[in-house]
């Protein structure tokens, strides 16, 4: 059987802060020790992440400790923004827990992907989950996502790369009672789990889907034999095309990754004297592309839908617990008001325990397995398997 709790506190005081939310989720959770703890906190407790990690663990009797650092947090009906703040997810259960931690350095993705598979193993034959948070300043996505499908094949792989107010320009992630940057740190869950997981986009397409016939890394040259920078600003207004900074704050690029999936990526520069367009994403001739922006009515509809199928999915037997990250990009500047998603997901959700946080960087699924996401919301939803 799973159990599970979530608490959320805003004490200054790093330790403190941890022990609150940490006992705040056992308590929810009717557990007197956890086997498994998602933790989040705050930039203001950057000084004191190990403290966080060691104290959440100490609460609730558990080494098995991970998360990362975050721009903003929830739990239940609560979500901060801009201070100080340390959010946890406790789990108890009939399941192995098998945590890891592994350094990041450029270009050996692959072998990152080997270390994870060395910590968590091939698995017992139960169902798997695999959380996993990482320092996307130095992550590179697309080859550990690969690396990962092949040497751990139908695990369900979602997360998010840590994240920070701005005022740092660094992020840790968490495992045991240490906080580390440039890695990745997560957990393995295996036993008799059921995990659904859906991705809610914020980008509306705003132009047609064209196909990238030519492209050079992150450049992309033309779009069905037309100059790309004369293709992109046939769709954009003058007067914001005007303004090219403006123009690439404003406007960003959807890569679709299958019929009817995408990824949402930002667009680095404008090359209008060689007809060009840099993408934040390596493109290849045959990528399928268009152009869309921002839309806060788009995504609280798009969120309320994810919700209502989360719920329906999951009448018998009943979630015990789910994870939201969700993007920077989508809180109170974006929609306007404080604390919108998670009233949703109090609505949809009941009394479900929820925990997550504010990321850059989604992991969440896509047509070929984990991509990474931007402007969305992803939501894991854990409970007892069949």
């Amino acid at each position: 059987m799973l159990r599970a709790g979530a608490g959320l506190s805003t004490e200054r005081d790093s330790a403190r802060a941890a022990a609150d939310a940490a006992t705040a989720a056992l308590t929810s959770a009717s557990l007197e020790r956890a086997d498994v703890l998602l933790v989040f906190a705050t930039t203001p407790h950057g000084p004191g992440f190990t403290r966080v990690t060691r104290t959440a663990g100490e609460v609730c009797g558990t080494a098995q400790v991970v998360g990362c650092s975050a721009a903003g947090v929830l739990a239940g009906e609560e979500e901060v923004e801009g201070g100080p703040a340390v959010a946890v997810l406790a789990l108890g259960g009939d399941f192995v827990a098998r945590r890891f931690f592994v350094p990041l350095t450029r270009g050996r993705a692959e072998h990152v992907a080997d270390d994870i598979l060395d910590a968590v193993g091939e698995g017992g034959g139960g169902d798997r989950v695999l959380f996993l948070f990482g320092d996307t300043y130095h992550l590179e996505p697309e080859p550990l996502f690969r690396g990962l499908r092949q040497r751990l094949p139908g695990v369900v792989v979602v997360g998010g790369g840590a994240s920070e107010d701005g005022s740092v320009g660094e992020v840790s992630v968490f495992s045991g009672n240490a906080a580390s940057s440039a890695a990745v740190a997560g957990v393995a869950l295996e036993g008799s789990l059921r995990a659904t997981v859906g991705v809610t986009h914020a980008l509306r397409r705003a132009s047609p889907v064209w196909r990238v016939t030519a492209a050079r890394g992150n450049w992309i040259l033309a779009l069905d034999g037309r100059p790309a920078y004369e293709v992109f600003a046939s769709v954009v207004p003058s007067l914001l095309l005007a303004h090219p900074r403006r123009a690439l704050a404003t406007v960003l690029a959807g890569l679709l990754v299958g019929e009817d999936e995408f990824v949402a990526r930002h667009l680095l520069a404008l090359d209008a004297e060689h007809g060009a367009l840099a993408v934040a994403a390596p493109v290849a001739e045959g990528q399928r592309v268009f152009f869309g922006v921002r839309d806060p009515l788009g995504a609280r509809e798009g969120l309320q839908r994810l919700l209502a199928d989360q719920a329906a999915a999951w009448q018998a037997p009943e979630a015990a617990a789910a994870l939201y990250v969700t993007c920077v990009g989508r809180g109170r500047g974006f929609y306007g008001v404080p604390g919108l998603e998670s009233a949703y997901l109090r609505q949809h959700l009941g009394r479900l325990p929820v925990a997550g946080f504010f990321s850059g960087a989604e992991f969440g699924p896509g047509a070929d397995g984990t991509q990474l996401h931007q402007y969305t919301g992803v939501l894991t939803v854990l409970g007892p398997g069949a």
